[in-house]
């Protein structure tokens, strides 16, 4: 052992003035909607459905796409997360014996939700403009085999996402379209200005089993960690600390109350650590029983404003509908 002012400099972490995630130890997160966007729009422009003799059916654009594609980071693991709603374009026509056309159409076809749990069960609808007896033909190709083929296009898409991003390609994918927005918890945090500017957000959910059952998974370290795929560290206790998303989350348990026969009740100062140093704001979860189920509702206070809407969607898409789709439920709109 070296005495005391002896030691390699090489062995004392420092502060980086540079704030350089080393080695991506501290929590990060990548935005890659802006690559994921223009490979869809790729993918998805002329697709071809169908063209013969008789006629031609194909995709035509990407009509929009809302929502968010990102890579979280923490102690060198990697978890892409995607959530995403596709409009797509689609036009056919119906060809006489000259080659002349008959009959055109054209439509949309909506996909809700794209994201881990749907990805290989995806569902979508058809719709076609101005639908008559004559275009009923190009439609039903479309439903029959366009949606094949868009399924194959968002398999690919998911597919090639993963593999470059498990080759720690992410930082060149962000700069395809927009320079990477990373945000690390050593050196980004909610300006205190902005701070002041708070918001609120509420959200409703049912769940098929009782509220004791929902009470304990919210609060059950492996059931969070696998619910999550990432590190989670749950307190049972009140004024126990917590962390969550690999500590992206952060907090400590004000009231827990079980379930007494009628509702429980879990209280939290909760915050994101990119949020500025001591911010916290109040999250209240009851859980009221309702026909031997569960009736949650969130109330949230004390948000960052710019924040707001980004908490809102984490509550939503990567807590409470991965918890559906373990414990079964629906959410409330």
């Amino acid at each position: 052992m070296a005495k005391v002012g002896e030691g390699d400099d090489r062995w004392i972490v420092k502060e980086r003035d540079d704030g350089k995630n080393c080695n991506n130890w501290h929590w990060s997160e990548t935005d890659l909607t802006g690559w994921s966007e223009d490979k869809l729009s790729t993918a998805f422009k002329g697709l071809v459905v169908k063209e013969d003799f008789n006629g031609c059916c194909k995709i035509t654009s990407l009509a929009k796409m809302t929502g968010n594609v990102t890579v979280q980071s923490r102690k060198q693991k990697k978890f892409p997360l995607y959530e995403l709603e596709l409009k797509l374009k689609w036009e056919g026509q119906l060809w006489n014996d000259d080659g002349k056309t008959i009959v055109e159409a054209k439509g949309h076809i909506s996909i809700p939700d794209l994201s881990e749990e749907t990805y290989d069960d995806l569902e979508m609808t058809v719709v076609c403009e101005d639908e008559s007896d004559a275009k009923r033909a190009l439609k039903e190709t479309i439903r029959t085999k366009g949606v094949a083929k868009v399924r194959e296009c968002c398999l690919a898409f998911v597919k090639e996402l993963k593999e470059n991003v498990h080759k720690g390609g992410e930082a060149t994918m962000a700069k395809k379209k927009v320079e990477p927005k990373e945000r690390v918890n050593a050196q980004y945090v909610t300006g205190s200005a902005d701070s002041k500017k708070t918001a609120s957000l509420k959200v409703k959910y049912d769940f098929n089993p009782p509220p004791h059952v929902v009470y304990e998974s919210l609060l059950d370290s492996n059931r969070m960690r696998g619910l999550t795929a990432s590190d989670c560290s749950m307190s049972t206790e009140a004024g126990g600390k917590f962390h969550m998303f690999s500590g992206a989350v952060e907090g400590e348990n004000i009231e827990l109350t079980p379930f007494n026969g009628e509702r429980a009740v879990i209280k939290w100062k909760w915050r994101f650590s990119t949020w500025q140093p001591g911010h916290y704001s109040i999250v209240t979860i009851v859980l009221n029983e309702k026909n031997g189920a569960t009736r949650l509702e969130l109330e949230q206070t004390g948000v960052p404003e710019e924040e707001r809407e980004r908490t809102e969607k984490g509550w939503t898409g990567m807590l409470f509908d991965r918890l559906k789709g373990m414990l079964g439920g629906s959410v409330i709109r």
